[in-house]
């Protein structure tokens, strides 16, 4: 579909699409409901090699929609959100301004590309 005048261009992770608040909120997510089966390096690892290109959402849906495994979509949407940030900071994406939405219209609209290879 052609972007209207009206539409925002199309972001990427290395637009500073999160807030450094709001991956410290994702990181105590984090701690919360994924450590006990994901190490953070698991999160910069060659699983999320397959996920460059694509838009974000993409990513958002899988993590809101199959974890935590012992209770998938258990959390907030924002919480979602927030562990998202998170992950995009410990693949050194830049922090920006704004907090990453966790609307899936808008989560469409940014595309990820890693930053190093994860």
């Amino acid at each position: 579909m052609p972007l209207l005048a009206d539409d925002p261009a199309p972001r990427t992770t290395e637009d500073g699409v999160y807030t450094v608040e709001q991956a410290e909120r994702g990181k105590e997510s984090y701690k919360r409901s994924c450590s006990g089966c994901h190490a953070l390096d698991w999160y910069r690892s060659d699983v999320m090699k397959p996920w460059n290109d694509a838009p974000l959402f993409y990513l958002y849906e899988a993590l809101s929609t199959t974890m935590p495994k012992n209770n998938p979509g258990s959390l907030k949407r924002k919480d979602y959100a927030a562990i998202l940030a998170y992950i995009l900071a410990l693949n050194e994406m830049p922090a920006g301004a704004e907090e990453l939405p966790d609307s899936p219209e808008a989560l469409q609209k940014v595309f990820i590309k890693w930053r190093k290879k994860p």
